[in-house]
Order: structure tokens, then C-alpha cells, then sequence
């Protein structure tokens, strides 16, 4: 009953509340005893708690539909005319801005998160044999590694990489390290390896950001990709137990 949207979560307030506004309205008009409404309410306060939402947010909720499930039969919301629906993507508070504009209108705003359980589980356009993603090239002499990503599968990757090892062309910073060190590099299976099988987007540009974090954070990156400007918030996200145990 605990595993609900946290109020920090980037979603729609909405949706935050939603589960709430189901097991409030559940309590509030199932015949059930006081000792059991005085149960379900506890359970209702200690999740509010452990999600971060205050207890007074809840108590308006409870207020709110208490007065619904109270009001007259005969009473009845002033008719209004059919509105349609529209959807939003949610990036953010900031989008209400731009659906404000509407409110005027007979238009009825829905907003669609981008970072539900589906998006972040399902993968599109990729193989398991040799997906697109963020993969890394280990260096077999100094052992670091760089970082990076392909909208195409990784060994084509790999291999433009090696391309410009062979011809004398620095244009990567895989190829450069290996060139300017005279370091040795290795075939696919000793050298390349898949971190995370995603699509091309934004979340790559992420997902690529956050590893080349991890590995400037244990000093494993090689020096031609050092990044000098990270992302705070790396810091104070949860990472993966797949991440936490990169070589």
C-alpha cells in the first residue's frame, strides 16, 4: 500500500494524489465500522508520511469528498457544455504556463508523464544480440575506459573507432588516447562492452552522462574524455546495482 508516486517524482500533482483520492473515497462511502475507518485512516496518514506528502494534503482530501458523498441528490453542478480532451506530455511544473492558456476554453487538459514504469522498461529498436546504447572501449594497456554512445549497433561503432586508430585519425577521443599513449587496444569481445540498450534521445544523452560520471568518479576514464563539468544531481541519485560494480 506504501508504493506510491513520491511528491518529489516528476509527474502531474494529479496523478500524485490519485491514490489517495481512491482509498480516501473508499473509506468515506463503504458501510464499514468507526474501528475500521479509524484504521484505514492510519494506514492512509503513515503513507502520506512515507511519500513525503503532508498530513494536511490528505486531511483536505478526506474534507472534500466527505462533502460530496454529504451533498443533497437533488443538488446538482451547474451544466456545462462538453469539452474535449487534449493530451500534454509533462516535462515539468513549467508546462502548466502553456495549458493555463486554455482555461478559457472548451478544452480539457490531460497530461501524459514520460517516465512511467513502461517507458522506463521497454526498449524499442533494439536487438539482444547487438543492440544500439551506451557502451564502453577499455584500453588493454592503461585499463581505462571510454564512454559513449551509438543510435546504431555498438560493434559498428566499435569498428569506426578502430577505423580511425588504423588510419591515423584522432577524430574520436578512444582513437586519440590510443594514438597519442601508443597504447594497445583489443577485438569486440575483449574491448567493447554494453552498459545500458536504449534507443537514441535524450535519455542516452543521459544515461551516457551518468556512466562517464561513475568512471570520472573512480578515475578509470581516460584523460582525453575527462569531464570537468558534472551533473550534481548525480550525485544524489540512486544508481543501479548494475552500475555500482563497473570495471
Amino acid at each position: 500500500m506504501d508504493i506510491i508516486i513520491h511528491r518529489s517524482s516528476n509527474h502531474p500533482y494529479d496523478h500524485k494524489l490519485a491514490t489517495f483520492k481512491y482509498y480516501i473515497n473508499r473509506m468515506v462511502i463503504l458501510p464499514i465500522t468507526e474501528q475500521a475507518a479509524k484504521q484505514e485512516w492510519e494506514k492512509i496518514i503513515a503513507m502520506a508520511h512515507n511519500n513525503g506528502f503532508p498530513e494536511q494534503t490528505v486531511q483536505k482530501l478526506r474534507k472534500k469528498l466527505r462533502n460530496k458523498r454529504d451533498r443533497p441528490m437533488g443538488t446538482q453542478q451547474p451544466q456545462q457544455c462538453k469539452k474535449r480532451w487534449i493530451n500534454f506530455t509533462y516535462y515539468g511544473p513549467a508546462i502548466r504556463k502553456v495549458t493555463n492558456l486554455f482555461r478559457q476554453t472548451n478544452l480539457q487538459i490531460a497530461f501524459r508523464p514520460t517516465n512511467t514504469i513502461y517507458q522506463q522498461l521497454s526498449q524499442k529498436g533494439t536487438t539482444n544480440n547487438n543492440p544500439s546504447g551506451i557502451f564502453q572501449l577499455k584500453c588493454n594497456t592503461c585499463k581505462e575506459v571510454y564512454v559513449g554512445q551509438s543510435g546504431k549497433t555498438i560493434t559498428t561503432r566499435y569498428k569506426e573507432h578502430i577505423r580511425y586508430i588504423r588510419h591515423n585519425n584522432p577524430t574520436s577521443a578512444y582513437a586519440m588516447h590510443i594514438l597519442n599513449n601508443r597504447h594497445e587496444f583489443g577485438p569486440a569481445e575483449e574491448t567493447l562492452k554494453l552498459l545500458k540498450t536504449c534507443t537514441k534521445g535524450k535519455r542516452t544523452n543521459c544515461w551516457e552522462a551518468l556512466y562517464m560520471h561513475i568512471h570520472h568518479k573512480r578515475s578509470t576514464l581516460i584523460s582525453e574524455q575527462q569531464v570537468n563539468d558534472t551533473n550534481p544531481l548525480f550525485d544524489l541519485a540512486y544508481i543501479p546495482r548494475d552500475l555500482q560494480h563497473i570495471p
